[in-house]
């Protein structure tokens, strides 16, 4: 998906969700600073007819392996590193 932040054009690799919508994983400037250094995910739930979609960062989770060392997680796809800080959402969880 393409988006623009900061007059940039920016592409995530998305994938199809869990319960329909998409998924992103990716990780920005803020990762191992203030949120979970592995990634965060964002979950698209809805795709216009056009193929337009809202991107809400307020609602990027922690993957379970942020809060225990027993869990694995998938990692982002390569070009899923946003070079600004993704400040909205869940920070590090301890």
């Amino acid at each position: 998906m393409r988006f623009e932040y900061d007059g940039k054009e920016h592409t995530l690799t998305a994938f199809n969700g869990r319960t329909g919508g998409l998924t992103i994983l990716f990780t920005d400037a803020t990762s191992g600073v203030t949120t979970y250094a592995a990634n965060r995910e964002v979950s698209i739930p809805d795709i216009a007819e056009d193929g337009t979609v809202v991107l809400d960062f307020t609602r990027a989770l922690n993957l379970p392996c942020a809060f225990t060392e027993f869990a694995t997680c998938p990692l982002p796809p390569a070009g899923n590193d946003l070079p600004f800080a993704v400040e909205a959402g869940e920070k590090i969880p301890y």
